[in-house]
This record gives C-alpha cells, structure tokens and sequence, in this order.
C-alpha cells in the first residue's frame, strides 16, 4: 500500500470572544474567573464526548444545555452555537449529522478554552 498519496486533515476552527469577559489588566478576579469557567466547561466537554460514545442521549441533552449556559456566561458564542445546533439534532434520527456536530463542539470548545486562558494568563 502507497501512503505518498495519503492526505491527512486536521480541522481548524476559529472562534470569538464576547468584549465583556476582557476585562482590565491586573484583575486577578478576572482570572479566577475563567479559570473556574474553563475548568467547569472541560470537564463538561469530557462528559459530552463519554456520553456520546456510551450513546447516552438523554444525559447528553442536559450536557449540552448546561455547557451552553457556562458558555453564555463566559462569553463564548462560538460554542453557544455549536451546542445549540447540536441539541437540536438529538430530537433527530440524524446521527451523523450529530457526531460531526459533536466533534465539531468539542475542536470549537476546546480552542474557545485555550483562547480564553490566553487572554487572562495575559491580564494578569
């Protein structure tokens, strides 16, 4: 077999911040805050993707709903989105329309995470 051909993709996703969760340089409130946030929505995340996989579909629906919440409050649109349109497919017999959904959560939430603890390691 000839693996010269082979292409290898590794999606990339943009994602925003809401103005409001940058806040003044030097607020160690702030980044106590979003690490709180980040450390909620990981764990939040770990259990979407287990509850995927286990095909737990009802423990996914309040997942999801509770990851949108810590998303509002942390300013993260991009993965209000994307966990919204993902509810949405689970009343759906669509299931691969939900597992690239899903993956698609979990690369958005993931570099939401990373982008917002950037930015408070940086206002510190």
């Amino acid at each position: 077999m000839n693996f010269e051909n082979v292409v290898v993709l590794c999606p990339q996703e943009s994602v925003s911040l809401e103005p409001l969760t940058v806040t003044t340089k030097g607020s160690d409130a702030a980044f106590s805050l979003a690490e709180d946030a980040v450390e909620e929505m990981v764990v939040c995340l770990a259990a979407i993707e287990a509850s995927w996989a286990a095909g737990e579909f009802g423990r996914l629906d309040g997942l999801l709903g509770s990851l949108s919440d810590q998303a509002k409050r942390s300013g993260l649109p991009d993965v209000v989105h994307v966990a919204s349109t993902a509810e949405a497919l689970l009343g759906s017999q669509d299931t691969i329309a939900l597992a690239a959904v899903i993956a698609r959560l979990i690369r958005v939430g993931e570099t939401s995470l990373a982008t917002l603890l950037e930015i408070s390691y940086l206002q510190i």
